[in-house]
């Protein structure tokens, strides 16, 4: 007890360092023996319980070392079937191989998985409970097993059937207003009958608590401490048996004779097993599981089993009433659904209605479904639970179905996007029910995944929709309700951040399962390989068998590509859900352990089969060759004696053979099964027998020389011998733990390995030898040699060399590692340590600093690292079974030695970086703030020097110039002040250059910024004026090139409108005016200037040329070519008609002929009109006087022409005439037919076609027709070309405008909006020559079937243009507004920053700062008021971000939550300083006011008291008197004396105060009075003493002289001499 007490003392005070902060000082080995100790409890105690019911058994069997006799699984098959009654197959025999093991313990933990939970119903859950752990005897691993057993088949047996200690008050509450359309509540829910909430533990502590200790007034809250007394195990006695316990006389004993009185009390009078020994529960803190492994016994002789009979029937039938109410609840619940949904409504109304009725139905939720669990064990449901289940999931369906159409009731594209929602969030809902089998549920999940992934990948696509949407807050001009609206968009992103964790978890169910089924495939492999083996040619089959299934299937590779894809899955799902990590990893950590089992059995699986195999081999080859020998033999029997000396000299060679095939055959014997056990036991004994008679008779052949013989043995036996003895020294002898040591270690382990066989093989040969001279010796000289190998198999036997060897390979692998870990980690201490040490003799700066911490940082990781693998260490130790012989304390004294170096340099560490701290602090905000004023000067030159948009530009740093204020420079010149104090005269100088270089680099970008400002601007005009000037010189162009097709008419008008009704020229002008107005601010020599005279240069030379444009197309001949041919024909035609007056009278025909050329006259009046307004004034009045000439000609002709008659020459060109008209409709239509062809291209080969067939004779009557239909088809060709180049824009725009805007920064989303910009302005030149299309095609007339064809097409490329142009100004508006929207994040994020920042450094001033309290504490309320203030600025960036987070990328988003949650973290660490400071604060104003209450005190107590001890002693004139003086002054020294505690408690505190220097003198003068008052008051008290003596000397001499003269009175005298006195 003392040691145990020593070592719990030691293990608090490792507990309380730890606590505090140092972890340097362990003491190796604490929790490691603590651990050991609570094992060694559990053994004990779990051996003594697994012993009374192996007794039961018959025959019974006894544990004696738990650990060691689980290992072949027959105890533990023997402890099962007592426990549950069914008989369990088992391996046995004496020679059980490790094979034979593993099938045993496997069968039990099978066993086991198959049972049931008495609680739950579930299959019971073996965690990390393997096989080959169980075969390996690891204590934790078998300890846990048997709890296992313990906790299911005792403790969860008997707690089951307990009654309800607490019964539940009856319900009276029932289901009102059934017929409302209001929802009511539902009625409360009573849980479902478990005889306790909360598993075992708490049903069997709950069960003492009520049965034994509430009644007597015991607090037993565990199964630990509260048991130590032993006072809980009589009271559970009592309540079973009161007559047997006297509970006074218990509360009166020690704990150990309770203890041993209750064990005895139980055993005896309950029958109950004494498991548990008092000094194990007679300790700080016993151990739980074995306390309730006892207690739980005494639940068999629990009595209530009719009360447990009614109370459960009581409860059931509450059970089934609330049931009943609940499910008329949800009746009515559905009814009203229905109601509302019939009743109709608008959509918002619909959809309020819905989320109130859902909300219902989500706050019932939980108890409906606890409702319907099930209580009873195999997991069914009662017919009242089943009513209740099918109701609730019949309202749920109907709510899903409700909310599916208030979604899916909107116009498309919003209704693909409602079910689409509830199709993501069903996927998202489901999960997938594990099969029976892995492989199935494998490819189930597979099968999941491409259906999910196929859902998801328009996930994208309705988040664009919905965004849309969200924006227009309508569909197709339908208002959608903006509540359902948000909701819809919650559940969107919603699915969007949930989707990838899905995805990631069901790739890992996959992997998991897969590699689930693979390590089931293995067990099923393993188990029909493990097994009582048959003949030799069975095992040929299972050899083949196990080929083709590990290397023909590659079983080791299949395994490592399926545990690297589960390992990778199982990352990217940890990635997506950090709450699975560790469930995750646990499931890997059991993979690898289960796998590294199942890969060691599968292997020696191999080696059993092959030993199998050869055993029968060799059995089979023996038999053989003895059968025949035997015959030979006696047959050889009757032969001569030379004959049968000469048969017989090989004899030692059959008894060798006969003793191989009995090795052999015992081994089948142990391997094989019954029959063949039996096959073969039956042929040994017909051979054995055989074999002795045979031996009997020729024995005396097999005579060697015995002196021979038995110096060949005794050399094999000192040679064993000596093996003997140098493998049990080497194994043995102490060994300190060290790398080098333990490998020499492991060379010598292997080495003994090697040489043990080939000792045995010896050790045989010489046995048989010796057995064969000890049997034929006639002097008995074999005997010696035979006692001598019977003492060296006594030591093999002993040493197990076989067995051991192997065990210390194995368990020194394993220490291996660890010590090679351990010894790098020193090696990296000391390298650290060194490197440490040189930093701290060296200067103090930030750097030196920086990397002392790395260093400390490192040292402690490497501390740490090697205490935690020198533990790691220890454990393996203490676990390892073989090696007793290794020695840790040399190991111990280095890691001591290295935790006191730790220490050390730790605390010189903390000494140098003090000594740095205050350098440090004032060097930091030295640095932050240049670095802050660098940046700021940084920022400013590059924008100085920045190219780029110059509106853009002029934007971002007209906003940057206006926030560069004066207060960075401010912030690093007082920064500047403050380290001049604390820096040599050297660093002074360069100090005072660098802020005379920074100072200047300040003022001059202070002047440059308002001139590069007004440059930007300048430029901003320039490029629109030149931009404008652009444009007017390509349509300049563009009319120079059309000139040749379209004709000047048709461009004159382009040009003017152009030119004239958008005024551009007038508008480069006007922003010509204003960049002289800018200029005007701006020096003489500036460039600006210069830039001003070219853009006025540009300008004019544009107007120079657009008037000269202008000009040509006016005097351009080809809006006069078909005037001058109509003028030609009717000029020839009138000329012809003068020839013709002298022949004759003119005929009807000829008057036709007339009108017509009548109608041609009209129609040059009209066209010389038009043309008047687009041909210059000269040529007009030339044309004009020539068609006035004429006309005069034609009415004159027309005058003359009315009397003369037909003649036969008129006939004749009448009739020439009609021909012409003829040909000329054949003429026409073949221009039909080329102008109805399908396209241009088709219409251009049909018009070469027709030009290569016209007749040369009518070649020159029909050019202009011809040249018209040829200008036509061109037009056409020209017209298609331009759609096709339009559409070929349009396409490319469609495919920009398609992709994805992810941004990682501002400056490309800058870009990205420049890009944009100019895309708009050329999709607006597309747009213009769009709409010049449609009137192209009105120009170009084309056959009747082709009528509209060209303003269709013209038609459909303007809309397509219109709507490209739309969707790229609506994606050019958003990215404007993104771009606004980052930017002012970014601006206020920095600003809010900085203002932390510098609100860190005002706050640390005012610590600094001589001011009082008051303005201390009003400065720090108004920080904190502004912090509070400022929590609206973070909140609205938290907004933004959430808003950009759609248009930026992952990474850059990252980036922007890692700054959020910066500025987070220092917003969080500012409030934090700044409450703190504020309570110091308070606290130090309220300490300086009790300060000075108490100071005040002080002072007029002092003053109180020197007005008494200056009061003279003048009164004292008796010796009463004198006494009353001396009480009174005593008082005041007392007083004085209760003073110096306070006058000290002064001292001490007004160093806590601000304003300590006033308070110090105060104190200190009070303190000098109070020692000068205190002399005072101590000369005083002398003499008042010194003067009460001589008054009572005085006293007493008188009396004596009275008492002398007047002896009658005596008695008198004497009375009053005995009253004075004492007063």
């Amino acid at each position: 007890m003392d040691v145990k007490g020593k070592v719990a003392r030691r293990w608090e005070d490792i507990a309380a360092e730890k606590k505090s902060g140092t972890c340097m000082n362990l003491v190796p080995g604490v929790s490691q023996h603590l651990r050991d100790e609570q094992e060694a409890v559990q053994k004990r105690t779990f051996t003594k319980w697994i012993n009374s019911h192996l007794a039961k058994r018959n025959p019974p069997l006894v544990v004696s070392d738990l650990f060691e006799d689980v290992k072949d699984g027959v105890m533990l098959l023997a402890l099962l079937e007592v426990l549950s009654g069914h008989k369990l197959p088992c391996e046995q025999g004496r020679k059980l191989r490790r094979i034979h093991w593993v099938a045993n313990v496997g069968r039990a933990l099978k066993f086991l998985e198959g049972r049931r939970s008495a609680y739950r119903g579930s299959p019971i859950k073996l965690v990390n409970i393997n096989t080959t752990d169980v075969v390996d005897g690891r204590p934790s691993i078998v300890l846990g097993l048997i709890w296992t057993i313990i906790l299911y088949f005792q403790i969860e047996v008997l707690t089951s059937h307990l009654p309800a200690l607490q019964p539940q008050s009856s319900s009276n509450s029932s289901v009102d207003s059934t017929n409302s359309t209001e929802p009511s509540s539902p009625p409360v829910k009573r849980k479902p009958r478990l005889s306790f909430q909360g598993g075992a533990k708490r049903a069997l502590l709950k069960w003492v608590q009520t049965t034994a200790t509430k009644r007597l007034g015991l607090d037993v809250k565990d199964f630990g401490p509260s048991w130590r007394t032993g006072v809980a195990f009589h009271a559970v006695i009592y309540a079973l048996r009161p007559h047997l316990v006297n509970m006074e006389r218990v509360w009166r004993r020690p704990n150990r004779e309770n203890l041993e009185e209750a064990f005895l009390l139980a055993e005896r009078e309950l029958g109950i097993p004494r498991i548990l020994d008092p000094e194990d529960v007679d300790v700080d803190k016993p151990d739980e599981k074995s306390i309730m492994t006892y207690v739980a016994q005494f639940l068999k002789q629990h009595p209530d089993h009719q009360e447990t009979d009614s109370g459960r029937q009581q409860e059931e039938r509450e059970q089934r009433k609330t049931l009943r109410e609940l499910k008329t609840w949800i009746d009515q619940f559905e009814r009203d659904c229905a109601q509302v949904q019939r009743d109709g409504g608008s959509v918002g109304v619909q959809y309020q209605m819905f989320k109130r009725y859902r909300v219902q139905f989500e706050v019932q939720r939980r108890q409906v479904e606890t409702s319907v669990q099930s209580a009873q064990k195999d997991g069914k449901l009662t017919a009242d639970q089943a009513l209740v289940k099918q109701a609730w999931e019949r309202l749920s369906a109907r709510l899903s179905d409700w909310h599916l159409h208030l979604d899916s009731g909107f116009p498309d594209p919003l209704s693909k996007v409602g079910v689409w929602l509830h199709q993501a969030e069903k996927i998202l809902r489901e999960e997938l029910e594990p099969q029976q089998d892995h492989d199935e549920t494998a490819k189930a999940i597979h099968k999941k995944i491409l259906h999910d992934q196929d859902i998801l990948r328009h996930l994208e696509r309705h988040k664009k929709t919905l965004q849309v949407i969200h924006r227009d807050k309508c569909v197709k001009n339908v208002p959608i309700p903006t509540e359902q609206l948000q909701d819809m968009a919650e559940r969107l992103n919603f699915i969007s951040t949930s989707s990838h964790v899905h995805l990631s978890k069901l790739e890992f169910w996959e992997c998991k399962y897969r590699m689930l089924a693979f390590l089931s495939l293995v067990e099923s492999k393993l188990k029909s390989w493990i097994i009582k083996y048959g003949r030799l040619e069975s095992m040929d089959l299972l050899l083949q068998s196990y080929g083709s299934f590990v290397e023909g299937q590659h079983f080791f590779e299949k395994y490592e590509s399926s545990h690297q894809a589960l390992i990778k899955a199982a990352e990217l799902y940890i990635n997506a859900d950090n709450s699975v990590e560790e469930a995750v990893k646990l499931f890997l950590r059991e993979v690898s352990d289960q796998w590294r089992s199942l890969s060691v059995e599968v292997r020696s699986v191999r080696s059993m089969l092959e030993e199998v195999q050869c055993n029968w081999l060799r059995y089979n080859s023996c038999v053989a060759s003895l059968q025949a020998w035997l015959e030979d033999a006696q047959m050889a029997l009757g032969q001569p004696e030379n004959t049968k000396r000469e048969f017989f000299r090989n004899l030692p060679h059959w008894m060798d053979q006969h003793a191989a095939m009995n090795d052999a055959g015992n081994f089948l014997i142990e391997t094989c099964d019954e029959t063949v056990t039996r096959d073969v036991k039956h042929q040994l004994l017909l051979l054995n027998g055989r074999w002795r008679e045979m031996f009997l008779m020729v024995r005396q052949y097999a005579r060697l020389p015995e002196t021979h013989n038995v110096r060949a043995q005794q050399d094999i036996i000192l040679s064993i011998q000596e093996f003997l003895d140098t493998s049990m020294n080497k194994l043995t002898s102490p060994l300190q733990v060290s790398l080098l040591d333990v490998k020499a270690f492991m060379l010598d382990v292997e080495d003994i390995k090697h040489r043990l066989s080939a000792m045995e093989a010896q050790y045989k040969v010489a046995a048989r030898s010796a057995q064969v001279v000890a049997i034929d010796s006639v002097h008995g000289g074999g005997v010696q040699t035979l006692s001598s190998l019977t003492a060296i198999e006594t030591q093999l036997n002993q040493h197990w060399l076989k067995e051991t060897c192997p065990l210390i390979l194995k368990e020194c692998q394993s220490l291996f590692p660890l010590l090679e870990e351990l010894e790098n980690q020193i090696s990296t201490f000391y390298e650290t340590a060194e490197l440490a040490g040189q930093i701290i003799t060296q200067q103090h700066n930030q750097q030196m600093c920086q990397e002392l911490q790395t260093q400390q940082q490192n040292c402690k990781h490497c501390v740490c690292a090697m205490e935690r693998s020198y533990l790691s260490l220890q454990r393996a130790l203490c676990c390892a079974k073989s090696l007793h012989n290794f020695d840790v304390s040399l190991l111990q004294n280095r890691v001591t030695e290295i935790q006191t170096t730790a220490q050390a340099l730790m605390q010189e560490a903390s000494e140098w970086k003090q000594v740095a701290e205050t350098s440090g602090n004032l060097m930091r905000r030295y640095e932050e703030s240049r670095a802050d004023l660098e940046d700021a000067l940084q920022k400013g030159q590059a924008c100085l020097k920045e190219r780029g948009d110059p509106d853009e530009l002029f934007r971002k740093h007209n906003e940057f110039f206006g926030r560069l204020d004066q207060h960075i420079l401010s912030a690093y010149l007082k920064a500047c002040d403050d380290l001049t104090d604390i820096i040599s005269d050297e660093d002074q100088k360069s100090l005072r250059e660098t802020v005379r270089r920074l100072h200047k680099q300040w003022k001059d970008i202070q002047a440059e910024a308002p001139p590069h400002l007004l440059r930007l601007q300048v430029e901003t005009e320039r490029r629109l004026v030149m931009a404008t000037l652009q444009e007017c010189k390509a349509e300049l162009t563009r009319e120079d090139k059309a000139l040749l097709t379209v004709g000047s008419e048709r461009l004159i008008k382009e040009h003017r409108t152009f030119f004239r009704q958008t005024n551009r020229l007038s508008v480069c002008e006007k922003r010509l005016k204003t960049m002289e107005q800018l200029c005007q601010d701006l020096p003489e020599n500036d460039l600006g200037h210069q830039t001003v005279e070219e853009t006025r240069d540009r300008l004019a030379e544009v107007r120079r040329l657009v008037d000269r444009m202008h000009l040509r197309l006016q005097k351009h001949p080809d809006k006069w070519r078909e005037w001058h041919t109509r003028f030609s024909e009717l000029s020839g035609w009138l000329l012809t008609q003068q020839a013709m007056q002298g022949e004759g009278e003119i005929s009807s025909v000829q008057r036709q002929v007339v009108k017509a050329q009548d109608e041609s006259l009209s129609w040059l009046r009209a066209r010389i009109a038009k043309l008047e307004e687009i041909s210059p004034e000269s040529e007009v009045h030339i044309q004009r006087a020539a068609l006035d000439k004429l006309s005069l000609e034609f009415s004159t002709l027309l005058c003359q022409s009315e009397d003369v008659p037909v003649t036969d020459q008129t006939k004749v060109h009448i009739k020439a005439e009609e021909e012409v008209k003829e040909e000329e409709i054949i003429q026409t239509e073949e221009h039909r037919r080329i102008l109805n062809a399908e396209n241009a291209k088709e219409a251009k080969q049909m018009l070469i076609i027709h030009q290569q067939n016209l007749k040369p004779q009518h070649a020159n009557e029909m050019d202009v027709q011809e040249k018209h239909l040829e200008v036509t088809v061109c037009a056409w060709q020209d017209f298609e070309e331009e759609r096709e180049d339009i559409l070929k824009f349009v396409c490319q725009v469609s495919v920009v405008l398609e992709r994805e805007l992810n941004f990682n920064n501002l400056d490309s989303l800058t870009t990205k909006l420049k890009f944009f910009k100019d895309l708009d302005l050329q999709c607006k030149m597309f747009a213009a020559r769009a709409e010049s299309m449609e009137m192209k095609a009105l120009n170009i007339k084309l056959g009747p079937q082709n009528l509209s064809l060209l303003r269709d097409q013209a038609q459909s490329t303007q809309d397509r243009v219109q709507e490209t142009q739309t969707s790229l100004q609506k994606i050019l508006s958003d990215l404007e507004l993104m771009h606004g929207w980052w930017q002012s994040f970014s601006c206020e994020s920095e600003a809010f920053f900085s203002w932390i920042c510098d609100s860190k450094r005002d706050l640390e001033d005012i610590s600094r700062t001589s001011a009082n309290l008051d303005e201390q504490i009003q400065t720090v309320e108004m920080l904190r008021e502004i912090l509070e203030e400022k929590v609206e600025v973070f909140n609205r960036l938290e907004t933004e971000f959430q808003t950009l987070m759609h248009f930026i990328t992952a990474s850059q988003a990252g980036r922007i939550k890692a700054r959020l949650k910066q500025i987070v973290r220092y917003r969080e660490e500012f409030k934090s300083s700044v409450e703190q400071r504020e309570a110091e604060l308070h606290s130090i104003l309220r300490n300086t006011k009790q300060f000075t209450q108490d100071l005040k005190e002080v002072e007029d107590l002092m003053k109180g008291l020197q007005e008494k001890l200056n009061v003279s002693i003048t009164s004292c004139t008796s010796a009463s008197r004198t006494y009353k003086s001396l009480h009174e002054h005593m008082d005041v020294v007392q007083h004085l004396q209760q003073l110096g505690p306070r006058l000290m408690s002064l001292s001490l505190g007004w160093r806590r105060l601000s304003d300590g220097g006033q308070l110090e003198k105060a104190v200190a003068e009070l303190q000098q009075a109070h020692k000068l008052h205190t002399q005072q008051a101590t000369d005083k008290q002398s003499k008042l003493e010194n003067l009460l003596t001589l008054w009572q000397r005085h006293v007493f001499t008188c009396m004596r002289e009275t008492f002398r003269f007047c002896s009658p009175g005596w008695t008198g005298v004497k009375l009053y001499a005995v009253q004075i006195v004492p007063t």
